[in-house]
């Protein structure tokens, strides 16, 4: 009985697999929403360079810029959506096999490692995928100093560039999930066998 006891005591001060999850959930969403509002804040001031330059352009030209202002602002606002949406849906969807699910057996630092791995990955992907919007973002501001605006390439530049990274982004958040949804049911396989085995040993 007292060694039963104190077998328990050491895991109930570990963290819990639900809160690790919890936090690097969170982790990844938070770089994701803060990479999203960086770039879509980068491409924001992309059209306004536009805009300035088409200041002395006709009606027509100004007109596709007050459109395309318009469409930016839709995107950004889909994409903060999509971002609380998918977090809270993400939540959910791990949180729920955890309720009502009994204590693993299996060391805190061998769960933690594939987890912390996938985290890392996911985190690596999206600073990378921004960084490269960024420079290309960058690269066409150049271009508008350069040449000057061509209306309406740059404006739809501007415009696939942020949609596209919001798709990009999407993806990556995507295969985090993928990723983390084949981790925890490779370890509920190794679960059901260590207490089948378990129980086997006890017969």
């Amino acid at each position: 009985m007292n060694k039963s006891l104190s077998r328990r005591v050491p895991r109930l001060r570990e963290p819990g697999p639900a809160i690790q999850l919890l936090g690097s959930v969170t982790l990844v969403f938070l770089l994701a929403f803060g990479a999203d509002v960086f770039l879509q804040w980068a491409v924001g001031l992309f059209v306004v360079g536009i805009v300035e330059q088409d200041t002395f352009f006709y009606s027509a030209v100004r007109q596709q810029d007050a459109f395309a202002e318009n469409i930016l602002a839709v995107i950004k606002l889909v994409s903060f959506v999509a971002l609380g949406i998918g977090f809270a849906a993400t939540l959910m969807f791990f949180f729920i096999p955890f309720s009502g699910r009994p204590r693993s057996a299996q060391p805190s630092q061998s769960r933690m490692k594939p987890l912390l791995t996938a985290t890392l990955l996911s985190l690596r992907g999206i600073a990378t995928v921004t960084f490269m919007f960024l420079v290309v973002t960058a690269i066409y501001e150049l271009l508008l100093r350069i040449v000057g605006n061509q209306p309406p390439f740059f404006l739809l530049a501007a415009l696939v560039t942020a949609s596209m990274y919001v798709f990009i982004l999407a993806y990556c958040l995507f295969d985090y999930a993928k990723e983390l949804r084949g981790m925890y049911r490779e370890q509920a396989i190794a679960e059901r066998r260590n207490m089948h085995h378990g129980g086997r040993s006890r017969r």
